[in-house]
């Protein structure tokens, strides 16, 4: 229903966030808030939870944290609290390279993911989810950059984690790659 809200953040709590989206604050929990600055305006992609009591909103700064998000949700015991958890503990590429590489390990470490779950996780999403270069991010220029950067020797885990650091979209594909290429210089 709410795919993405675009506004300025207002506030934020310990697991939350305030988005002012034209006088309207919308209320939005968030694994990391503080990489939610306030009075800056960007587009927080949604998901809408309803269960019998209750509705809300569960927001994310990137379209791969939204996507690794909707895939854990649909893993018998791992609810929106506990997959928002699990993303607050690791980067979505990390995520998905321990689903591919069956590392339980990695998965248990994670807040709320126990052995039981770390196990359903690897059973259920092994093979289906992956998060490589040409991922489909909702951006056409983001996935070319992406690709362009990864035909220059970049690896994939090296690109998300560039990518990640632009907060601004809507960029030419040759703006995204000189923004990555500069963050990716740095390292």
């Amino acid at each position: 229903m709410y795919y993405y809200l675009r506004g300025t953040i207002a506030l934020y709590e310990k697991d939350a966030i305030v988005v002012d989206c034209n006088g309207v604050g919308y209320y939005v929990y968030v694994s990391k808030p503080e990489n939610f600055p306030i009075g800056e305006t960007i587009t927080v992609y949604t998901s809408l939870h309803t269960r019998e009591d209750e509705q809300f909103l569960v927001g994310f700064r990137t379209f791969e944290e939204k996507q690794v998000f909707n895939k854990l949700t649909s893993v018998k015991g791992v609810g929106p609290k506990t997959a928002l958890s699990a993303l607050g503990g690791a980067t979505p590429a990390q995520i998905c390279d321990a689903i591919e590489n069956a590392n339980v390990l990695f998965l248990k470490k994670l807040p709320g993911i126990g052995p039981k779950a770390a196990n359903q996780i690897v059973l259920d999403l092994r093979g289906k989810l992956s998060y490589s270069s040409n991922s489909q991010t909702g951006d056409k220029n983001m996935d070319d950059a992406m690709i362009g950067l990864r035909q220059f020797g970049f690896k994939a885990a090296e690109i998300s984690a560039a990518m990640n650091k632009i907060t601004e979209r809507g960029l030419s594909t040759e703006e995204y790659v000189r923004k990555a290429l500069a963050l990716l210089s740095r390292n």
